[in-house]
């Protein structure tokens, strides 16, 4: 089993002008929220973004990081709800087709997916498309279409040779296709990119260790995963893999 998060379309919400806005404004409520949202306090985000958009229903910025919180949240109805508001008033912004795309894709919706994701890719405007082929590739991955998936892969290549979760992606790839070397050194070079070691890739790297035989470094991966997982039920997870492992 692959966990897969919402990691490729995380990013740092610009919170530098808190202190240009007056107290009391809608913006300066908003960046409380996108405070809050960056620190990881969902409930606390969401209270501050309703009530700047409760003053200020045009604000782009409440807008999408109300659609972000009911991503985490996983309640997919609303952030599409929010995400679709800021797109009448900014047609442009590529990352919210990139968010979108990752909804469909979880509410397995592939052809609103495939299409949300490749207008996000193709967008003149998208800083940062590898994003964009990432998570088409991790579609791809989704609906067994390996061929693609690596075209896909290819393309995150080409524009930003240092992204993590396209080593990682290419390592689920290999790994599907019984190349366990291979799966493994690209792991490895997702986990040299990231300045603090992913959940999931170590719990990646595991899975190939035991599948290649290796029981002692994969119970090493799994609890080296369990000391840094964050949620109930990821800890769960690796606690019944390292109890299958055992």
């Amino acid at each position: 089993m692959i966990i897969l998060s919402f990691w490729c379309c995380k990013k740092e919400v610009n919170t530098s002008a808190r202190g240009a806005v007056k107290p009391g404004t809608p913006e300066y409520t908003m960046n409380q929220g996108l405070f809050f949202l960056n620190e990881g306090n969902i409930d606390e985000a969401e209270k501050k973004l309703m009530a700047a958009l409760a003053k200020k229903p045009t604000l782009q910025g409440a807008l999408n990081g109300l659609g972000l919180v009911y991503m985490y949240k996983r309640d997919f109805q609303k952030s599409i709800t929010y995400f679709k508001r800021l797109m009448r008033l900014n047609p442009a912004q590529a990352d919210t087709y990139n968010n979108l795309g990752l909804i469909y894709t979880e509410l397995d919706k592939y052809d609103l997916a495939k299409e949300s994701l490749l207008r996000a890719a193709n967008s003149r405007e998208y800083r940062t498309p590898e994003n964009a082929y990432v998570n088409l590739a991790m579609l791809e991955i989704k609906h067994n279409k390996i061929d693609s998936a690596k075209r896909y892969t290819d393309k995150a290549m080409a524009k930003n040779k240092n992204f993590a979760p396209t080593y990682n992606l290419k390592g689920i790839i290999a790994e599907r296709e019984n190349n366990y070397q291979e799966a493994l050194a690209f792991y490895k070079k997702a986990l040299s990119l990231l300045t603090e070691d992913d959940v999931n890739i170590l719990i990646n790297i595991g899975q190939v260790y035991l599948k290649m035989g290796d029981k002692g470094r994969a119970l090493d991966m799994m609890e080296k995963a369990l000391s840094k997982a964050q949620s109930n039920s990821v800890k769960d997870y690796i606690r019944k893999l390292i109890k299958q492992t055992e």
